[in-house]
């Protein structure tokens, strides 16, 4: 692949470069249904209760901040937002990895906490995952966050997926813990039709209980997977059974999600650590699909110049041997091209494998009958292969024109390649 795509991402800055005919694409489910209130919360009955009653009764808490805590995709988020757009809060939220050092939180929590909301709304303030807070590097983060809970005269929800670890010991003490437990798979799969029927969707119920088993309580990931799967208004078992299980490995299609989604680049970093394809055609899925995700030249260019980069590593892998530069590879196509976007795309994009591989063995093939006549004129000839497909043309214009019946003869031509000769 060495040198196919570096090229490319040069045009795109150029004033004849339009984006303007780039088919409009749909929203993705995950946008389009997410919870408006409470009632809309599907599988966590308890949690949005405690959650609902913290928020309302806030003043008569003893701990200053809620702590979410359950698997990734079961509402964590959705639910806040949708109790705050309920209630009639204003919600301020940031990602704990926007906020990776003792001098950041400081400034974010002191702005959150010193701002009074517009029109003098109710405010509460979201504090998403903050698993990404990592002891060592992000040092004063928590004892910052723990003294800013005891001081806050507004509500805080943070989400977390595991808040047990040891670093998170004096942030739990200040908490409300609520549990948000693993989304049963007939709750999903009730979804997955409701869905459906707003869609107008045809679906095969076992296509919607797959999907609803397979995702393992992860409701998000069962929205995401029924837009994949849904083909003309149709779900079928057949386009279902194309994913592949969560909890074995990270299909392809999911991976190239998280890189052209996430909004933060570290958790791009690992999604092709359990992916079961081979890393040439990782290159290919990405050069394929990037141009479909990012919508602005610069955007396109910072992508395709990272998966340039990547490839000249690849390159010296194949030539030197020199497998160290692996991990160089593996960060480029990950956190490089993760980071290239502007914003990030809020449309559904159906990722397709590349067609270049197709189109170069159909250009083989197309050649093949060609190769094989020029390898008899060349032993007839006494002449090099080279200098025999430069004669083969005029080969087709004699067969064309109805002369060639003896040259067949002498070159023991096959039927195949006399029609060849004669298109």
């Amino acid at each position: 692949m060495d040198g196919l795509i570096k090229p490319f991402y040069i045009i795109l800055n150029h004033k004849s470069f339009n984006l303007s005919s780039t088919p409009t694409r749909m929203p993705l489910f995950t946008t389009t249904y997410a919870p408006k209130n409470s009632a809309q919360v599907f599988g966590q009955p308890l949690g949005v209760s405690q959650l609902k009653d913290f928020i309302l009764n806030y003043k008569k808490q003893k701990n200053r901040a809620a702590l979410i805590y359950g698997p990734i995709g079961n509402g964590k988020t959705s639910s806040v937002y949708a109790l705050a757009q309920e209630l009639k809060y204003d919600i301020l939220e940031i990602n704990s990895s926007d906020v990776r050092n003792e001098a950041s939180m400081k400034s974010f929590l002191g702005a959150a906490l010193g701002q009074q909301s517009l029109f003098f709304t109710p405010k509460l303030i979201l504090i998403d995952e903050i698993d990404n807070i990592s002891g060592r590097e992000d040092r004063g983060c928590i004892p910052t966050l723990v003294s800013a809970i005891q001081k806050s005269s507004f509500p805080i929800i943070l989400t977390a997926n595991d808040p047990y670890d040891s670093k998170f010991k004096p942030l739990t003490k200040a908490c409300t813990l609520i549990e948000f437990h693993k989304v049963d798979h007939k709750t999903i799969a009730h979804t997955l039709q409701w869905v459906c029927e707003q869609e107008n969707i045809q679906f095969d119920i076992k296509a919607i209980n797959t999907i609803a088993r397979q995702v393992d309580g992860d409701v998000r990931g069962a929205l995401l997977d029924l837009q994949m799967c849904t083909i003309n208004q149709h779900c079928t078992l057949d386009t279902v059974r194309t994913l592949s299980d969560r909890k074995r490995t990270e299909s392809i299609i999911n991976a190239l999600h998280l890189i052209f989604k996430s909004s933060v680049v570290e958790n791009a970093l690992p999604v092709l650590d359990d992916v079961d394809v081979d890393m040439n055609e990782v290159f290919l899925w990405l050069d394929e699909n990037v141009p479909k995700e990012y919508l602005t030249p610069s955007s396109l260019a910072k992508a395709y110049e990272h998966l340039a980069r990547a490839d000249v590593f690849n390159g010296r892998i194949k030539r030197q041997q020199h497998w160290r530069f692996l991990v160089y590879i593996s960060n480029l196509l990950t956190a490089g091209i993760s980071s290239a976007k502007e914003e990030k795309n809020p449309n559904f994009v159906e990722y397709r494998p590349t067609m270049r591989i197709l189109r170069l063995w159909q250009a083989k093939m197309k050649n093949a009958k060609k190769k094989e006549i020029a390898e008899k004129l060349g032993a007839a000839t006494h002449t090099s292969r080279k200098v025999a497909l430069e004669q083969v043309p005029y080969l087709q214009v004699m067969f064309q024109h109805g002369a060639g019946i003896e040259v067949a003869k002498e070159l023991d031509l096959t039927e195949e390649e006399v029609e060849w000769l004669r298109k």
